[in-house]
């Protein structure tokens, strides 16, 4: 009997480490191309570990493709600019003086001098009288302006479902202080904790988002996300498009505006047009 249980214990013994040599690890090769986009993207996502891992596979296939490195690459750069600085100037561009070249002082181009101008912060605009009535409606309060948002591609993605506001844009101090120790504060996992928004969409059709903030390199973004995309599929959003973003409060509750002013000028002119040309006709 005592054989018996050593025998069973050596194989229950053996069975779980063949168990924890069967467990996934991280493959940098499977899916390597969305792995290498999103480490550049959102390297948040993967531990230090991982990331060096995408690295070196990207390193290695580099060398396969033959692609030159960055020191190949400077490499060249400096070789092209010495070969310049031999290459002999035209005859227009030379006077001779006896057996010395002497180029022309009318040949020298000075670098002109850039003078930079001063960045002014602009003011924030007027409240759209729609988009203050509204506001009315709903008996909201605390109106301000955060930002003017051009939409770019990765906006428009429904994969990644997020809307990214860097903080270096932000106009106002939308925030309490409550909600900003809130999105400082990370998971188990080291991923931030977001605040629940309720977003209006330039039709004033409401969605529950999340509002998030992730630390980059050098700067950090406010992300809305979490059904980023169905306001994507309610709207027919552009890249290059720009919408102004206010917010509001109802019962302390935070609330973003996404107004489309362009859009609504050119409705109100459209409407302004047909009212005087019903006004001509009924004077007729």
């Amino acid at each position: 009997m005592m054989e018996k249980k050593a025998m069973a214990i050596e194989k229950i013994n053996a069975y779980m480490q063949k168990l924890k040599t069967m467990e996934k690890k991280f493959d940098p090769l499977s899916h390597f191309t969305l792995h290498k986009v999103l480490s550049q993207i959102s390297p948040q996502f993967y531990t230090k570990d991982e990331l060096t891992q995408i690295e070196k596979v990207n390193h290695i296939l580099c060398q396969e493709a033959n692609l030159p490195s960055i020191s190949q690459s400077k490499e060249k750069r400096v070789e092209v600019v010495n070969d310049k600085k031999r290459r002999r100037p035209n005859n227009e561009d030379i006077i001779y003086d006896g057996e010395r070249k002497v180029k022309s002082k009318s040949t020298i181009r000075k670098k002109p001098i850039i003078h930079k101008k001063e960045t002014m912060l602009s003011p924030p605009p007027e409240l759209p009288s729609h988009v203050n009535n509204m506001i009315k409606v709903l008996n909201g309060s605390d109106i301000k302006y955060i930002m003017c948002k051009e939409l770019f591609k990765s906006d428009l993605n429904y994969y990644l479902n997020r809307l990214s506001m860097p903080i270096t844009q932000i106009k106002s101090d939308f925030l309490t202080e409550i909600e900003k120790t809130t999105l400082k504060t990370r998971d188990h996992e080291g991923k931030p904790i977001g605040i629940k928004v309720i977003v209006l969409d330039p039709c004033f059709n409401e969605f529950s988002l999340f509002l998030k903030k992730w630390n980059m390199k050098t700067t950090s973004i406010y992300n809305l996300h979490q059904d980023w995309t169905p306001i994507l599929l309610k709207n027919n959003f552009k890249e290059n498009q720009k919408l102004d973003i206010w917010s509001f409060r109802i019962n302390e509750k935070l609330y973003l505006l996404l107004n489309d002013n362009e859009t609504h000028k050119i409705e109100e002119s459209r409407e302004l047009k047909n009212s005087t040309g019903v006004s001509k006709k009924k004077k007729e």
